[in-house]
């Protein structure tokens, strides 16, 4: 009788683990854009291996990752590395059927839903895009812009080179973001000119007997505060020192060649920025300069606020910065 019921028990355990086996179903699989099989089979192995090992990181609870060389890049792992110190990751149980894109460098995939854990309980679910070597090693892993916003640019190119200037611009725009996420000043130090305007807008509450509120409509007005390259990163890097984590999320983002400079283009877009301490939401602006194909350089960045503390819209998107703005002097 005891024999039995410890058979039983062990059949149950066994059921049990089956049945969470069988739950946890969930696999990424390529279904188009890659011919190759051999080298198919690997980026989905790779991938996989990933998702499992995101997830069981933040099941046991820690706060760092451990990947492994055969699956990534050296560079990839650091990348990822200082992602988790922000905040860790994981992908929802679920079967992901993606579409394989051939960039100059190797291959890459998009729209692999993450759940940020660190992020706003409205700001966890977000999208990853992952890039390869040309033989199936994960090389990059940043948070994208959605899949169908993707398609959405990338169907208005009017020739081939533009295809490829926003197949590049929309990856440096994923990297920009994602470098925020996870604190990396030398990769936003890389990709700002030197010489780069940045203009920050910020909304200030005026006396009410002032002679300013007698001018306008409301008591708040927009101030924009010029700064150079140096004094951005500087006082980002404070940010990034006084804060548990940075969560950046694009919207409604616009890629616009430069209508007379064919190597100029103009990125809108709405940012959501959160940390543990502060959280604002504003209009984006960056104006990319490609002489240097390789090294695409930001010349221009704007941020304009889109909402008072009141819950106003203060900038509407009639006034939001363009290139049209600003006038261009090539040396």
């Amino acid at each position: 009788m005891k024999q039995n019921n410890i058979r039983t028990k062990l059949l149950i355990v066994l059921f049990m683990a089956l049945s969470a086996k069988a739950m946890a179903s969930g696999v990424f699989k390529i279904m188009e854009g890659i011919s190759d099989n051999r080298l198919k089979s690997t980026i989905e192995a790779n991938v996989n291996q990933m998702i499992s090992t995101f997830n069981e990181t933040v099941q046991a609870g820690e706060k760092s990752v451990k990947l492994s060389k055969q699956n990534f890049t050296s560079e990839a792992i650091k990348e990822l590395s200082a992602i988790w110190k922000s905040s860790g990751m994981t992908i929802p149980d679920m079967n992901i059927n993606a579409r394989c894109l051939k960039t100059p460098s190797g291959y890459q995939v998009r729209g692999i839903p993450v759940d940020v854990v660190e992020a706003d309980s409205g700001e966890k679910r977000q999208e990853l895009a992952v890039d390869f070597t040309s033989d199936g090693k994960i090389s990059n892993v940043s948070i994208a812009i959605e899949m169908h916003r993707y398609d959405e640019i990338m169907a208005e190119q009017s020739s081939d080179m533009d295809y490829a200037r926003k197949q590049i611009i929309v990856n440096f725009v994923d990297n920009f973001r994602t470098a925020y996420n996870r604190k990396d000043l030398k990769l936003l130090n890389s990709v700002y000119s030197d010489r780069a305007l940045i203009i920050t807008g910020k909304v200030l509450k005026e006396k009410p007997n002032s002679d300013i509120t007698k001018m306008t409509l409301n008591n708040n007005r927009v101030v924009y505060i010029k700064q150079s390259k140096q004094e951005y990163l500087k006082n980002l890097e404070h940010v990034f020192k006084t804060t548990k984590y940075v969560n950046v999320k694009f919207e409604d983002i616009e890629v616009v060649q430069h209508p007379k400079y064919d190597d100029i283009y103009g990125v809108t877009l709405k940012q959501q920025w959160h940390t543990d301490r502060y959280q604002d939401e504003g209009y984006l602006f960056l104006m990319v300069d490609f002489r240097d194909a390789d090294f695409p350089l930001i010349q221009v960045r704007t941020w304009q606020p889109y909402k008072n503390k009141q819950g106003e819209v203060i900038t509407s998107e009639n006034d939001v910065f363009h290139l049209g703005s600003f006038r261009i002097l090539k040396e």
